[in-house]
């Protein structure tokens, strides 16, 4: 580009140039020229003029000048003289191609999954885990200091709930995994405590309206606790006695969740013991997924126990935002995000709602987002940027959040903390609730999945166990990450195992049917180097496929979008296997059998690559 504007007389920012592919019709590669006429003080039209007439007399073996169509100069690749360009540099670089540093390295954490330590994951965790993995992933990639943290919720009264039937029960598990025994025991202890508030409220109301009411919601809950006794039911007439037995179980549970926030030492060991056995189960599924942390941070150690909380709010009361109304004190995150410049900084969208934050209630006990505040101020001591991979219906809090720690002197709290929004994961006909035990656990959907993937490599006659569980969690984890993540998914086995096209198995067949031509090859004695300058117009689409792979990877790490991963993926196992369809590689003459075996590898690398980015693992034989 460089030569062509000093043939056309012109003087350009070379830092503004920037190659696309082009449309078809048009050529390989164009250049958009907008950002560069700008600066030349010519109009557009005779800066267009003389770069089109220059590009046509500089002579390029590399790339010919098709002409400038739309503000656009657009050019014609020679496979040729670009594929030993390509197919050098994955040689070289191999598990590294596509890897290119940030000039600007960041300490980031990725913070992501951090269920509530009472139940099982379930599959709108397993989106979250799976796009928090490869964000980080991606990130690496790029060359910053990633952390990957989990955030233990062990503070509020729904560990509470658990704590107290765990302590009751927990010599009689089992065999059973361990988050989904102290799922049931939390699902099972808030049912009978609501029952037994529902009773009452049923002897005491005189409406018979209203008593038909509560009566269908004691209907509801005897029919949950019916399936948990039958599946339970030592462990159900235990907890059932205890409920029965105790005058105000309610009061007995919030002693418990006191006593933990003020450090009592029974109430430290009891809970520490409970949340620690589900997190035993969680890490299983976790280790499953082949997701791993950094960093497990306690809420109560981080937020509650250091009195960091107790200090961001005396800090958050002197910005005179805070105030009192009705015994709770609240944060005015509304009159902040009144002004505009507030709103950028904080990273708040134009017409987004904000109201006040209440950030203790009457009883003197703070929220979760008002801890939030003091472990945010924790991450941003040890990270330039943390992502916060959360669901979208956590939205108003994370504003709320970034409000109250742009009032504690964060000003450019919009840059730092992200809000990597998700939208939820349908499943037809299932509506979840944990507190009332209606989810489906990331375990169930694991299993299944894997279960489905052995099914289909049977009929074929081909893989292995290991084989099924890599082509089962592949599947997974490609579906969840093919999306944007602002898209609501509805979760379908015909598209997440679907073998033909747009699908991890379909991903990972075109790698092992790389692999496996290779394998052929060297079984035939087939290993001499091949010289990459036989390849030609038939190649030509892979070549420039492979040539894109570092620049999708930078895109999709520098806007956090995994899915340009996917959709990039599925292009090139597409052209590969159209290609392999169509043209001999092992049957061709030789000299050109040997470059044409250089392509396969490269494909295979290159595939190999952008799995491992999504975390997915390739099989060995499907």
């Amino acid at each position: 580009m460089g030569r062509i504007a000093a043939e056309a007389g012109v003087e350009v920012n070379l830092g503004l140039i920037e190659a696309k592919r082009a449309q078809k019709q048009y050529g390989d590669v164009s250049v958009p020229l907008f950002k560069l006429y700008r600066a030349t003080g010519l109009s557009a039209e005779e800066f267009f003029k003389r770069l089109g007439e220059a590009a046509g007399r500089v002579p390029d073996n590399l790339l010919r000048f098709k002409g400038v169509v739309n503000g656009f100069l657009n050019l014609e690749v020679n496979p040729s003289e670009y594929a030993p360009v390509v197919l050098e540099s994955i040689r070289v670089h191999g598990d590294r191609y596509g890897h290119i540093a940030s000039e600007k390295r960041e300490r980031v954490i990725v913070e992501f999954v951090s269920a509530n330590p009472i139940h099982p994951l379930h599959i709108g965790h397993l989106r979250n885990g799976i796009l928090g993995d490869a964000l980080q992933r991606l990130l690496k990639s790029r060359g910053h200091d990633v952390k990957a943290h989990f955030y233990i919720d062990d503070v509020g009264l729904q560990v509470a709930f658990a704590v107290y039937g765990f302590q009751r029960v927990k010599g009689l598990r089992g065999s059973e995994k361990p988050d989904h025994f102290v799922g049931a025991i939390y699902t099972m202890v808030n049912l009978l405590v609501e029952l037994k508030k529902l009773k009452r409220e049923a002897e005491k109301e005189q409406d018979p309206h209203k008593v038909a009411q509560i009566n269908s919601r004691i209907d509801e809950y005897v029919s949950r606790l019916k399936e948990y006794s039958e599946q339970y039911p030592e462990v159900f007439n235990t907890l059932a006695d205890l409920v029965r037995e105790s005058e105000d179980p309610e009061a007995e549970i919030r002693r418990i969740n006191r006593g933990y926030e003020e450090g009592e030492p029974w109430a430290v060991k009891a809970t520490r013991e409970t949340i620690n056995t589900c997190l035993d189960g969680i890490k299983e599924t976790l280790h499953r997924l082949g997701i791993v942390f950094d960093s497990w941070d306690w809420e109560s150690e981080i937020t509650v126990w250091s009195e960091a909380t107790e200090d961001a709010l005396r800090k958050l009361s002197e910005t005179g935002l805070v105030e009192r109304k009705d015994g709770a004190l609240v944060f005015r995150a509304d009159l902040l995000a009144e002004s505009r410049e507030v709103r950028e900084a904080a990273g708040i969208p134009t017409g987004f709602t904000v109201v006040p934050l209440t950030l203790k209630r009457s009883d003197g006990t703070t929220l979760y987002t008002t801890r939030d505040i003091a472990y945010s101020i924790w991450k941003l001591a040890r990270a330039d940027k943390v992502i916060n991979v959360i669901a979208t219906q956590q939205s108003l809090a994370q504003a709320q959040l970034r409000l109250a720690l742009y009032a504690l002197g964060y000003r450019d709290i919009g840059r730092r903390l992200l809000h990597y929004a998700y939208e939820i994961v349908m499943l037809p006909g299932t509506r979840m609730s944990s507190r009332k035990g209606v989810y489906v656990s990331a375990d169930e959907i694991i299993q299944e999945t894997v279960d489905r993937a052995r099914t289909e490599i049977k009929k074929r006659g081909l893989g292995t166990e290991e084989d099924a569980e890599k082509i089962g969690l592949g599947a997974l984890k490609f579906f969840m990450l093919s999306q944007t993540p602002n898209r609501v998914i509805t979760f379908s086995w015909e598209r997440v195992l679907d073998f033909e096209q747009n699908s991890g198995p379909f991903i990972q067949y075109s790698y092992v049917r790389a692999a496996s031509i290779l394998r052929k090859a060297s079984e035939q004695g087939i290993t001499g180097k091949g010289d990459p300058r036989l390849l030609g117009s038939e190649e030509k689409t892979v070549i420039l496929l492979l040539g894109e792979f570092p620049s999708t990877v930078v895109e999709a790490a520098d806007n956090l979008r995994p899915d340009i991963v996917t959709s990039y993926l599925n292009t090139l196992a597409s052209e590969f296997n159209r290609y392999y369809d169509s043209t001999p590689v092992l049957k061709a003459p030789e000299g050109l059998r040997e470059a044409r075996l250089e392509l396969v590898r490269a494909v295979a690398q290159v595939l190999s690559n952008g799995m491992s980015l999504l975390g997915i693992q390739p099989p060995q034989r499907m």
